[in-house]
């Protein structure tokens, strides 16, 4: 078989990412033979805007409730039906873009040319605050984030699941030159309210233990000094050429308000408050939240003075107890 027949299929799930979308899909139609979107029942102008681009096929997610692990099943099982087997499956979020330095990179040689069942590896480093800072991931190894299709099942986890079917015995291939630039810390108060959403999903599924679920998703967590590998420059040759055709990286629109707080009520609604009290997602006015979306019906009661600072003590300990961990590996 010629393996520059291999096409390079881009698999996307979608719910309200009008704000980057359209860069996205740019910048990806790039690289891409084609962009396969999963729209779970956004209420933005994102698919008005997908429909702009040829190398776009959009398939519908109808679920309400978050589904990670069937919408990238759907996925993948609608690429091989669409496009046929054997070709290179990226798993890239919206708001993951392409380096511009990537583009002609002859690590996409070494990605045609891999074996069926190759597990593709890249760093995502991180936009903080703006372009001109990213948090780096160099000394992770990067993220498993594109297949060489042999057919095998996918078998996802309920959240923060691998996207693309790897197991033990999966060839592996880590890209130094191709990166995707995480544009997700562009807006730190659109960050919070997916964190808020994605404590009460995982508490609502037990999918981690309470201290893992109260560190990680803390208020007060500085992705600046706690993720990566810390903060760099960020090397102009990874944007400058997107800029100069013309494509921006803007920053989301800050509202008071996200989609994410609006689904979040939704489940503390659905699930009462008060099993949530020792989880930190209290930084919020959710009464507010309720008028703001025509949720008013939906009153809380914040946890107590002495149920805050229980919480809030348990968080240091745990902090405490991760650090001393730390200091005997």
């Amino acid at each position: 078989m010629d393996l520059n027949y291999r096409k390079i299929v881009v698999l996307t799930p979608i719910k309200n990412e009008e704000w980057i979308l359209d860069t996205f899909l740019k910048t990806t139609s790039c690289f891409a033979d084609h962009i396969l979107i999963a729209n779970q029942n956004s209420d933005d102008n994102g698919m008005l805007i997908a429909k702009k681009y040829p190398k776009v096929d959009i398939i519908e997610n109808n679920s309400t409730a978050f589904n990670e692990a069937e919408r990238q099943t759907l996925l993948i099982n609608t690429a091989r039906e669409k496009y046929g087997e054997n070709n290179i499956l990226l798993a890239i979020d919206a708001d993951e873009i392409l380096a511009f330095s990537s583009l002609k990179s002859n690590e996409w040689e070494n990605i045609r040319s891999s074996e069926a069942g190759t597990v593709l590896f890249f760093e995502k480093p991180t936009f903080y605050d703006g372009v001109k800072q990213v948090i780096r991931y160099e000394e992770q190894g990067g993220w498993p984030l594109g297949f060489i299709d042999d057919g095998s099942k996918h078998k996802p986890e309920f959240i923060h699941s691998t996207r693309i079917p790897f197991n033990e015995n999966s060839p592996t291939l880590f890209l130094n030159e191709i990166k995707f630039l995480h544009c997700n810390l562009l807006s730190l108060s659109r960050q919070r309210a997916k964190m808020r959403y994605y404590c009460i999903l995982e508490s609502i599924a037990n999918s981690k233990p309470w201290y893992h679920r109260l560190r990680m998703y803390h208020s007060s967590y500085n992705y600046a000094k706690q993720e990566g590998d810390g903060l760099a420059p960020a090397p102009q040759k990874w944007t400058d050429g997107w800029i100069k055709q013309g494509i921006i990286f803007k920053n989301p629109k800050e509202e008071e308000f996200y989609w994410y707080d609006r689904e979040s009520l939704k489940l503390l609604d659905q699930y009462t408050f008060r099993k949530f009290w020792l989880e930190d997602i209290w930084d919020i006015k959710w009464n507010k939240v309720g008028d703001h979306f025509n949720l008013s019906n939906i009153k809380y009661k914040k946890p107590s003075v002495i149920k805050s600072l229980y919480r809030e003590a348990l968080f240091h300990i745990v902090n405490f107890a991760f650090f001393i961990k730390g200091l005997k590996t």
